[in-house]
């Protein structure tokens, strides 16, 4: 087996969504998101991409995905259901051709009907796990009990990666309506307390989604946190789901949390 260091960049990131048997829809995202994490000249800027620049990356991830698929090293599944299930089955020949092909399959859209998912075999995602999910060195830093209530909730919002931290369905409450601005800003410094320091060490990223049935959205640089969650519009007053702002592990979060921290 090859190793993953001779892996290009888009290989080590569809491999990394097969290991976790991620969707298919989407994965172009990721790519932009891991190129901008990484610092790559060609990396998008702070927002994820257009539909536009996604359709134009695909047919390349898309031969990405066959030759790893012809090397034994992922597979593409069809599941019907909300997550995939052992007995999907595994597409093969003009079935995958056609699939990758098509670029609507690549993109997110939540009234989708069919769900594409990319695997890896046992022996690959036993081979690749380490590398593809490393470990940092977490000395000192504390144990999840040794973590404020607040700082357990942020960690648990950034691990499930679509959790929202403002909006109906946010974790933090909003201003009291009533609140002058002086007020206002004051919460605000007081609720961003503790999710300051991850954001400052890299570890958390916090962005802005600005519509529920779309994978949209824009990163809130650490210098702009405190104007963008004393704004009303951008914490969203409505009760659609999705919409808000959410915050996320990035790559060295997750490193750092499989060295040791946080843990329980």
């Amino acid at each position: 087996m090859i190793t993953w260091g001779s892996l290009t960049f888009a290989e080590q990131t569809l491999m990394r969504h097969a290991i976790g048997g991620r969707r298919l829809a989407g994965s172009v995202q990721v790519y932009g998101i891991g190129l901008r994490w990484a610092g790559a000249a060609d990396a998008p800027p702070l927002r994820s991409y257009t539909d536009a620049e996604q359709r134009k990356l695909i047919p390349m991830l898309a031969a990405t995905v066959l030759d790893l698929i012809d090397g034994g090293y992922l597979v593409v599944q069809e599941s019907h259901h909300a997550f995939l299930r052992p007995s999907d089955p595994i597409l093969a020949g003009s079935q995958v051709r056609d699939v990758l092909a098509d670029a609507d399959n690549w993109i997110w859209d939540h009234e989708r009907s069919r769900h594409f998912y990319l695997g890896a075999p046992a022996a690959v995602r036993e081979q690749w796990t380490e590398d593809a999910w490393p470990a940092a060195d977490a000395t000192g830093l504390p144990t999840w009990n040794e973590l404020t209530e607040t700082e357990q909730d942020i960690l648990i919002c950034a691990q499930e990666s679509s959790g929202m931290l403002t909006g109906d369905f946010g974790d933090w409450p909003d201003p009291p309506a009533d609140s002058s601005p002086a007020e206002r800003l004051a919460f605000v410094e007081e609720q961003l307390s503790p999710l300051l320091p991850f954001v400052r060490k890299g570890w958390i990223e916090v962005r802005h989604m600005p519509d529920a049935t779309s994978d949209a959205f824009t990163v809130i640089p650490f210098e702009e946190l405190h104007s963008a969650f004393a704004d009303p519009a951008m914490r969203y007053q409505g009760e659609e789901w999705g919409i808000g702002l959410s915050c996320v592990f990035t790559y060295a979060g997750l490193a750092v949390r499989r060295g040791g921290a946080w843990r329980l």
